[in-house]
């Protein structure tokens, strides 16, 4: 357990640290800016950020939530920096000190995959969109991770699962993307569930889509009722579909497990 905590505490240290360059190159995407180079900016100034203006979370809470050269909001809000500290420490705490190849594979792969599925549902959040210039590094990433997995552990089932749920994923929600004419699905989110059966496989999948669809059934239902959004409006799924992903990565047997004792089937 004292491990696994420790690995948890670096995982959030390094989530926090990977939060802030998430909000960067979201941003940087957005206006068509490398990012990779270059130093951070305000969004709204243009002046160049200082150190102590980069610090994750702690700059913001201290600034009041706004730049502290021309005072207006900070674009970049804490909850990114927050998601992926919880994203990095969950995934630490349940994937600690690899024992195998595979397992420091599994570890640094996923956490690869992690970072890009946050830059897209904080992007899609925003702007309701996938960007294409993520969307498609992951599903190489996927494709990668998979294969290596399944060479690695020397198990053919490990890829062809993952072709499968792919192919399952990815064609149901292109089929509902030309049925509703693009108005219940859009093209990112196909690509997204192509890239969630990759990285899933058949079982994780089916488990990610449940609870996203779920979770953005009953989240819809409250912001209705509380007249935040009309029926007919749009909502962005990314980020449902992404939080699915994550849950069924870490936790997708204990999700079954949980499920089937509580519908009475012993295992």
């Amino acid at each position: 357990m004292e491990i696994r905590l420790a690995w948890a505490v670096v995982g959030i240290v390094l989530g926090l640290v990977m939060g802030s360059a998430i909000n960067a190159m979201v941003w940087r995407i957005k206006v068509g800016k490398s990012w990779a180079h270059g130093r951070s900016v305000c969004c709204d100034c243009g002046h160049q950020l200082a150190a102590k203006d980069l610090v994750p979370v702690l700059s913001w809470l201290l600034l009041g939530g706004k730049c502290r050269y021309c005072r207006k909001p900070i674009k970049d809000h804490p909850i990114v920096e927050l998601v992926t500290a919880i994203v990095f420490g969950l995934s630490a705490y349940v994937m600690a000190a690899p024992a195998t190849v595979v397992g420091w594979v599994a570890l640094v792969g996923w956490l690869v995959i992690a970072t890009m599925l946050i830059i897209l549902a904080a992007y899609d959040a925003r702007w309701m969109i996938l960007p294409n210039k993520i969307m498609f590094p992951l599903i190489g990433v996927a494709i990668i991770y998979a294969v290596t997995l399944s060479v690695l552990a020397r198990d053919p089932k490990v890829v062809m699962g993952a072709v499968i749920a792919a192919a399952l994923a990815g064609g149901g929600f292109w089929f509902l993307e030309v049925a509703s004419k693009g108005r219940a699905m859009g093209g990112g989110d196909t690509k997204l569930a192509f890239a969630m059966g990759l990285i899933l496989g058949v079982q994780g999948t089916a488990i990610a889509l449940f609870l996203a669809f779920d979770v953005a059934a009953v989240v819809g239902l409250i912001m209705i009722g509380a007249h935040r959004r009309r029926r007919t409006d749009l909502i962005p799924f990314g980020p449902y579909l992404v939080g699915g992903t994550v849950l069924a990565y870490l936790f997708g047997r204990a999700i079954v497990n949980w499920y089937l004792q509580m519908n009475g089937v012993s295992l």
